[in-house]
């Protein structure tokens, strides 16, 4: 949920919460003021007609009422205290029955007793209260209706800034080398805010910066004692009365050699990639780059291990040589690596794309993980696990998609050279 949505339910909620008990308080307020000014008000028309009984001296005519007045003669063992009690009473006028206040005392005389009950409707009472309370409903409803409006006007007004900065800190990557600008605000916290956010990302820069001149450096420097080991190995194998363990161990140490420079070589590949170490970008035909790596693997093919499908297009695109090699080759050579023996291998190049497929059975892994880093579908010794993270970050670097999907028993590798195809 936004921010926004949640600040603006949670307000409405309270204020429907706050204004619900407001309006029960509000009417039960009124209603006992009113019940207490009817109550005032019976009280006074009871003095009225205590006044008119003494003057007309109602006891020569003991029963008598009028519509607000009724008196008749009782017992005398009935209590004299006034009673406030609510009734109805039927209106001939109106033709239904309407709510009443009432007050029932006894007025003694020497030789009976009056029952005098004073009726006083409560229908414009009633119909006050009735009003007060949808008028307030009104107005609450006006009220929220304003706040609401009023609050997102202000949160977009106040936030503005905020969500800005987001936008920029959503889009901005590690790897430009940029420095991170954010805009300033005129609300204290967002400008501190802003401070911590552009201290991390300058740390995380330096921290990134550090790791790929490590990895550069030490991919780098392990080349040296990589060609030592792998040159005193084999002149170890010239030696002489080698029994067949010595000759086994030091085969072992000559293919860990191979496999540690090439996964070497591929981590410095990357880095380069990543600082953006190679020479400007030309015009390339990817159909003659690929008939010179078919021919490379052609003993493979005419061998009868690999069923081969060609069929290539002219396809243009501006890249530099070295990485089109690059790509090309981790394509084919992964192909190959991880074909089936006797299997289909099918290079197509078609609108604008560049399709690699082997023969294999379904992977046991994420389709979305094969690109990552040292993530490998088969325990094939020589494949180093960064042949399809290079071909994912020469995709990265000239902004191209690299997609797999499995096929027909086939695993596709599709290259989309949309972005910086020169055909027409």
């Amino acid at each position: 949920m936004k921010l926004l949505s949640k600040t603006s339910l949670l307000f409405i909620t309270i204020s429907i919460l706050i204004f619900m008990f407001g309006n029960i308080f509000i009417f039960t307020l009124s209603k006992k003021m009113i019940s207490n000014h009817v109550d005032t008000e019976l009280v006074y028309q009871m003095h009225r007609v205590i006044k008119v009984i003494n003057e007309q001296k109602v006891q020569n005519h003991p029963i008598w009422f009028t519509d607000e007045v009724e008196i008749k003669t009782v017992s005398k063992s009935i209590n004299h205290n006034p009673v406030f009690t609510d009734t109805v009473l039927y209106n001939n006028i109106q033709k239904k029955f309407v709510p009443h206040r009432s007050l029932r005392f006894i007025y003694p005389l020497p030789t009976q007793n009056l029952s005098v009950s004073i009726y006083k409707s409560l229908m414009s009472s009633d119909k006050l209260i009735e009003r007060i309370t949808i008028s307030t409903i009104i107005m609450v409803v006006i009220f929220i209706s304003m706040i609401f409006i009023m609050n997102r006007f202000v949160f977009e007004r106040v936030w503005s800034d905020f969500f800005r900065n987001l936008k920029k800190l959503e889009h901005y990557d590690v790897k430009s080398h940029e420095k991170l600008e954010l805009d300033p605000s005129e609300i204290e916290e967002f400008n501190t805010l802003n401070k911590v956010h552009m201290r991390m990302v300058e740390r995380i820069q330096d921290d990134f910066i550090s790791l790929k001149e490590l990895t550069a450096n030490t991919s780098h420097e392990i080349q040296t004692p990589l060609a030592i080991i792998k040159s005193k190995a084999e002149l170890l194998l010239q030696a002489q009365n080698l029994d067949e363990n010595q000759l086994q161990s030091i085969g072992v140490i000559l293919n860990t050699t191979e496999r540690l420079s090439k996964l070497s070589q591929s981590l410095l590949l990357i880095s380069k990639i990543e600082n953006n170490q190679f020479g400007a970008s030309q015009a390339i035909n990817i159909k003659e780059i690929l008939e010179k790596f078919i021919n490379n693997y052609q003993i493979l093919f005419e061998g009868g291990s690999f069923e081969l499908k060609v069929e290539l297009a002219d396809l243009k695109v501006k890249m530099n040589p070295v990485l089109l090699d690059v790509l090309v080759s981790n394509l084919l050579k992964n192909a190959v690596t991880h074909g089936t023996e006797a299997g289909q291998i099918q290079i197509l190049v078609k609108e604008k794309e560049l399709h690699v497929g082997n023969s294999g059975e379904p992977l046991k892994i994420n389709s979305d993980d094969l690109f990552k880093r040292f993530v490998k579908e088969s325990t094939n010794k020589n494949s180093s696990g960064l042949g399809l993270e290079i071909i994912r970050k020469i995709g990265d670097f000239y902004g191209f998609n690299v997609r797999y999907n499995y096929h027909n028993q086939l695993h596709w590798f599709i290259v989309d050279f949309s972005n910086i195809s020169l055909n027409i």
